[in-house]
């Protein structure tokens, strides 16, 4: 992708993200998605989801970057998101038995 390109898709990506309504925001990344394939817009599909507290979806859309990204350094990125969100997780299900175990 030329880099006039790649500008006026983070353009159209910021466009979404400025959407009050964080469903709109998705349905305007979706759109996105389906008609550029872009990984820069899976990621961020990946974040809104993240920041809706809907784990799985954000893994779905950070795994669906990784593999549209083709520069390592942009895979990594994605991969580092899917770590981070696996490793909550993980301390959040210790964090609950913690609990459990102090009733």
């Amino acid at each position: 992708m030329s880099n006039s390109a790649t500008r006026r898709l983070n353009e159209k990506i910021k466009d979404c993200r400025q959407l009050l309504n964080p469903g709109k925001v998705i349905l305007c990344l979706e759109e996105l998605l389906k008609s550029s394939n872009d990984g820069m817009v899976a990621y961020s599909m990946g974040h809104e989801y993240e920041k809706l507290g809907d784990i799985m979806s954000a893994v779905k859309y950070y795994e669906k970057a990784e593999v549209l990204f083709k520069e390592m350094s942009f895979k990594n990125m994605a991969r580092s998101a899917i770590n981070n969100l696996q490793i909550e997780s993980i301390l959040g299900q210790r964090r609950k038995e913690k609990l459990k175990g102090k009733r």
